[in-house]
């Protein structure tokens, strides 16, 4: 899949793993497109789901509507391109003279979101609510203090935890992994990238720790209640626009949050996801082989889109058009 350099007044700026960056020459705001590029263990693999851009767009302007109309949670999203359901538009799209027009740059089409152009904390702030992925690798270590947050003893694999936990991490680059942290180091973090000033890093990252949790628990009671899911955890990116914290990038699409059906999950039995929990799996049996993976076979390319597919159809009730 093939971007151009410019859209109207948005220039390219930037690539991550799996979206692409545009920034307005005149307006403070950004643009970013899903594609369909998938990553896991902080590896970028050289293959693409179908759809799957266009997907975590729909939900993440789902979650972002609820959020900023619902919840009165600030959220950095202006305007989605999500045509198959109802339209998510935070402003008039017609201000940008000369922006993304998808009918004449069709692989825009369903998968750009402009935000406001946020100063991005550099950290990745997590929120768990279940014993799950990393931390509970850590635990079957035997470790109890995890970022700073004591685990009591007796849990298993995918217990729910008594509160939703927080659990920061550096934002590594490409090709590394991120690193956990404390709250404290997260707070020394924000003050030496010069965001707040000295001495207020741990009020600011108290409230985004605050911020993350609330959003993860509304949107978990939210889910729950109406399709049957569980948020087991979620990664969330924040940043300043003007003084005001805000969440920017996605929000709680299946790249970023594990979801598990809710009537199926056992605590200590492997739940079912909707999300790329089967690309994990089968890197990390590839790896346990001995394998440098950068591909996948197209049974399981297949199987995670349909995961995908149907927790969009979960969240929204409707269902994903097939063309």
């Amino acid at each position: 899949m093939k971007f151009q350099e410019q859209y109207g007044n948005f220039k390219h700026t930037a690539s991550g793993k799996v979206r692409e960056i545009y920034t307005d020459k005149y307006i403070d705001c950004i643009m970013l497109v899903a594609t369909d590029r998938v990553s896991a263990f902080d590896q970028k693999l050289k293959v693409e789901i179908p759809d799957k851009g266009k997907i975590l767009t729909a939900i993440s302007a789902e979650f972002a509507h609820l959020a900023d109309d619902s919840w009165g949670i600030p959220v950095a999203h202006l305007y989605a391109d999500v045509p198959h359901m109802r339209y998510i538009n935070y402003l008039d799209i017609d201000a940008f003279e000369g922006g993304p027009s998808f009918q004449n740059a069709p692989e825009l089409s369903g998968r750009f979101t402009i935000m406001d152009n946020l100063r991005m904390f550099p950290v990745e702030c997590i929120v768990r609510g279940y014993l799950f992925g990393s931390i509970w690798k850590l635990y079957k270590q035997g470790e109890r203090r995890i970022c700073g947050v004591d685990l009591p003893n007796g849990l298993v694999k995918g217990s729910k935890l008594k509160q939703p936990i927080f659990t920061p991490t550096t934002k590594a680059p490409e090709g590394q992994r991120d690193e956990n942290i404390t709250l404290e180091e997260m707070a020394k973090i924000i003050e030496d990238a010069d965001l707040v000033a000295e001495g207020e890093g741990a009020s600011v990252a108290m409230d985004i720790r605050n911020r993350c949790i609330e959003l993860y628990q509304k949107a978990s009671d939210y889910v729950y209640e109406h399709s049957d899911l569980i948020i087991a955890d979620t990664k969330f990116e924040l940043g300043l626009w003007h003084d005001i914290i805000s969440f920017g990038d996605e929000i709680l699409t299946p790249d970023s949050s594990r979801f598990w059906d809710a009537k199926t999950f056992v605590p200590g039995e492997e739940p079912k996801s909707f999300d790329k929990q089967i690309v994990r799996d089968y890197l990390a049996e590839a790896k346990a082989r001995g394998e440098d993976i950068t591909s996948l076979p197209d049974v399981i390319i297949a199987k995670t889109r349909q995961r995908y597919v149907e927790l969009y159809s979960r969240i929204t009730g409707k269902a994903w058009p097939e063309e």
